[in-house]
């Protein structure tokens, strides 16, 4: 049984149609991205999967249960959320911002407990931002803070993770590490992830599936490497898209425009064409 079932959501904003009768599902253990054009409707999807935004028609599906059914701190024991970016209005510290994730957990007048702050930095210690703890949330760098939301995320311990376009104004080196912890918890925990993306060889190389959406409604569904080709890819960003192989054997998705390059010919990265 799928972990996740989105059955035929529609949203407006106003009059505007948003989503149009969008339905995928996900298994436990899988990640999903949701790839697609500015303004193709991610976001909202996100929003709408976390109960955020309620749809004008359509429902999202926890284990089968639907999740209208569920108030928001009930929601937060099962969905986590990390954005692209965020920032707080009071000087949190770093270990603080972590021990947050937990709190769906609690009673209201519950407080957390010292032993909550501790697993919360360990886990900042795991993920190899352990000197940040003591750090106040908004001194810290952009990609530092993407990976304190990711381990808040992870300490919310939730049986599905959405990540809002977790790599967006990183640079590589965090960027793989971002995508590298997600893909490991994924794994390790058995969850559900779904993520937007920008950029379709991440969801190349990271996806187990894809679902891509243009104007609101899906535009190719299923398996990375089945979905993930020279058509659909043309399609929904309205440019011709290549999926080419490397001489070292690997894909990669390149837009045509770019191999007409003469300093990238030269380079000779192409070794053929993925029929």
């Amino acid at each position: 049984m799928e972990a996740l079932n989105v059955e035929k959501l529609t949203f407006y904003y106003g009059t505007r149609c948003v989503l149009d009768e969008v339905s995928f599902s996900v298994s436990s253990g899988l990640i999903c991205g949701l790839l697609g054009p500015n303004g193709s409707g991610k976001t909202t999807l996100l929003k709408c999967i976390n109960g955020i935004y309620k749809p004008a028609t359509g429902c999202v599906k926890v284990n089968n249960v639907p999740l209208d059914q569920s108030d928001r701190q009930e929601i937060a024991r099962k969905m986590s959320v990390v954005p692209q970016q965020t920032n707080s209005v009071f000087a949190f510290k770093v270990a603080d911002m972590v021990v947050m994730g937990r709190s769906p957990t609690f009673e209201i007048w519950q407080a957390p407990s010292p032993s909550d702050r501790v697993d919360a930095i360990k886990l900042l210690k795991d993920l190899g931002v352990g000197h940040l703890a003591e750090r106040h949330f908004n001194e810290i760098s952009g990609g530092e803070r993407q990976l304190v939301l990711l381990a808040r995320a992870i300490f919310q311990n939730t049986q599905i993770m959405l990540l809002d376009e977790p790599t967006s104004h990183l640079d590589l080196k965090n960027q793989v590490k971002i995508i590298e912890l997600v893909k490991s918890v994924t794994v390790e925990r058995g969850i559900t992830t779904i993520m937007t993306l920008h950029d379709p060889n991440l969801a190349l190389y990271n996806c187990d599936e894809v679902v891509l959406l243009k104007n609101g409604r899906i535009a190719g569904i299923g398996k990375t490497d089945q979905v993930l080709i020279d058509e659909n890819l043309s399609n929904i960003y309205e440019l011709n898209v290549n999926v080419e192989v490397t001489q070292r054997g690997k894909k990669v998705i390149i837009p045509e425009c770019w191999q007409e390059n003469n300093a990238y010919q030269e380079r000779s990265l192409i070794h053929e064409k993925v029929q």
